[in-house]
């Protein structure tokens, strides 16, 4: 899914005049997102513009070979929180030199270093969740709970300085519902949510390219076709390619790699 995502990218950067990529630094922006090498950096670019949610998918292989070679190690609960404590200090020093969390983690060198203290928090945040069985000590939580305050969150209805927005979500209310969510029971068949959970991934590899189609597009037609319907438009045609990659390409693969590269 990262080659067909950078794929799409380098479409994209053809044919999409926003954000302007030279053609000359295509090539080594392809080689960057394939390899989830922050190359675009050396190029003046954001660290994968070609396609750039990358930028999280190399913090996570970074943060999961950091967390494989010290999960053996045991740590008391007073470490778990110090350490998580320390992360979420940093955390706030980022958010206050940037304004927002936006741009941390690929937009220029200083914000990649930065994507450290970002995707640590909630990579380490995560581990806890789990490590600590959070989701058994809070009992059977109605899955309605953590979808309304993700809809709060999302749809906030009153003004809030963004860095403070950003901080409270990222230390605070997202953690919650992922710990709620994991304490839904799971003997109730909910195909609508175990789609988009299998389509999340495709959707993400691919979207933010087909974003600057969309918005090419709309520059192209000059206000002809209103912007509700490319908006639309481009929104299905996201999740239509994510379906079809899922089904033909993503799940196929996957079943045939467990079965050659099976653990048993």
């Amino acid at each position: 899914m990262i080659v067909v995502g950078v794929a799409v990218g380098v479409l994209a950067a053809v044919f999409a005049s926003e954000p302007h990529i030279s053609l000359h630094d295509i090539p080594i922006l392809t080689v960057g997102a394939l390899l989830l090498l922050p190359l675009g950096l050396l190029a003046g670019q954001e660290a994968f513009s070609i396609n750039s949610p990358l930028w999280s998918l190399c913090f996570e292989m970074i943060a999961s070979v950091v967390y494989g070679s010290a999960a053996r190690r045991k740590i008391r609960l007073w470490g778990d929180v110090a350490f998580l404590a320390l992360f979420a200090v940093a955390l706030f020093q980022v958010v206050g030199i940037e304004g927002t969390i936006g741009p941390v983690g690929f937009s220029s060198w200083r914000t990649f270093l930065e994507g450290f203290v970002r995707v640590g928090f909630s990579f380490f945040a995560g581990v806890l969740i789990f490590r600590w069985n959070i989701n058994h000590h809070v009992g059977r939580v109605p899955p309605q709970i953590p979808l309304f305050i993700l809809i709060v969150v999302l749809f906030l209805p009153f003004s809030v300085p963004r860095g403070l927005y950003d901080f409270f979500c990222i230390t605070i209310i997202i953690p919650v519902v992922v710990a709620l969510a994991a304490a839904v029971p799971p003997n109730q068949e909910r195909p609508l949510a175990a789609y988009f959970g299998l389509l999340s991934y495709p959707l993400y590899a691919i979207h933010q390219p087909i974003i600057r189609l969309g918005a090419q597009f709309q520059s192209l037609t000059d206000g002809v076709i209103p912007l509700a319907i490319t908006v639309s438009g481009t929104l299905l045609a996201a999740i239509a390619a994510a379906h079809f990659l899922f089904t033909h390409f993503d799940k196929p693969i996957r079943a045939y790699m467990g079965r050659k590269f099976s653990v048993n």
